[in-house]
């Protein structure tokens, strides 16, 4: 079975200004290209796929990431579609509805539903562990909402929010441990 490693892109404009993109398709700032170059460096794996959701800030952290790879744009790990909280403000949500969103217990008017996220993230990951062989190493750099709704698949218990270039790794065992 495949090992899968899920990033989070590198800060952008949006993140400092605590806007919420969704898909707004927003740039790497300066610090976001640096520390995804210096992750890079230090990443003591060799990977032989690499997925990337369609977003600008995504594809240039995988290349500050892995140079000039040949990677594979998935339509799945893109960031969740956040619906009229989209190009706002966190401080112009409701407070409460906010931090229920982020548990994935609501959602904001015309956005896409967790179940919907949930269903996305499930599909990938068999996807991968059904194509890919049990040496296989795969890096897919994705979103903030994305790896929430891929955590909660895989953790029971509670989680920060990821951060930007946080890492989460998908192995056999807590594939097996959801495949059920």
């Amino acid at each position: 079975m495949p090992k899968l490693f899920f990033i989070r892109h590198g800060q952008t404009e949006t993140n400092i200004q605590g806007i919420i993109a969704g898909r707004i398709d927003t740039v790497l700032t300066q610090k976001g290209l640096d520390d995804a170059t210096e992750l890079g460096k230090n990443l003591d794996v060799h990977f032989d796929y690499y997925y990337c959701s369609p977003l600008k800030r995504a594809q240039q952290t995988m290349k500050a990431i892995a140079g000039d790879v040949d990677y594979i744009i998935d339509e799945r790990v893109i960031e969740v579609y956040p619906g009229d909280w989209q190009g706002k403000h966190v401080s112009e949500l409701p407070e409460e509805e906010d931090a229920l969103y982020r548990k994935g217990l609501y959602t904001p008017p015309n956005a896409e539903t967790q179940e919907e996220v949930s269903a996305r993230a499930r599909s990938f990951v068999d996807d991968m562990f059904s194509r890919y062989g049990k040496d296989d190493k795969i890096l897919i750099v994705t979103h903030n909402a994305f790896m929430r709704s891929l955590k909660r698949l895989f953790v029971t218990e509670e989680f920060e929010q990821p951060k930007n270039l946080e890492m989460f790794v998908v192995d056999d065992e807590m594939y097996k441990s959801i495949k059920g």
